[in-house]
């Protein structure tokens, strides 16, 4: 996997997307790789994980979420999925609430409630 971050204009990301998403967001200027399930998705730096799918539902409708089971905080602990980051040798049960977007993370089994629909590209 190539680990290097992109820029939404890299990726071609439409700025209207870009701004419409930036109210559930940290400040980003990147997107890293992250393989979930077996695709990559660019998730924005500097935020969680949960909040990198849902930036991809937003800008492509690749992710879907039931926003009806998760609180957001970690405390309902559902977001719970199985993570591999780049420098662990094995994976962990993560909140995805909590986990920060890097290159190389892995998630490979997402939380009941998070669906992510398969590109044929």
């Amino acid at each position: 996997m190539d680990l290097t971050p992109k820029t939404p204009a890299e990726l071609g990301i439409d700025a209207d997307l870009l701004d419409e998403a930036s109210d559930i967001l940290q400040p980003f200027e990147k997107l890293v790789p992250v393989k979930v399930l077996d695709e990559i998705k660019y998730l924005p730096e500097n935020n969680s994980l949960w909040r990198g799918l849902q930036f991809c539902g937003l800008i492509d409708r690749s992710v879907t979420i039931d926003f009806g089971r998760f609180c957001l905080a970690g405390t309902c602990t559902h977001c719970k999925g199985l993570v591999q980051e780049a420098d662990m040798d094995r994976r962990d049960a993560m909140l995805l609430c909590q986990t920060i977007a890097k290159a190389g993370t892995h998630i490979k089994k997402l939380p009941d409630g998070f669906r992510l629909k398969k590109s044929y590209a």
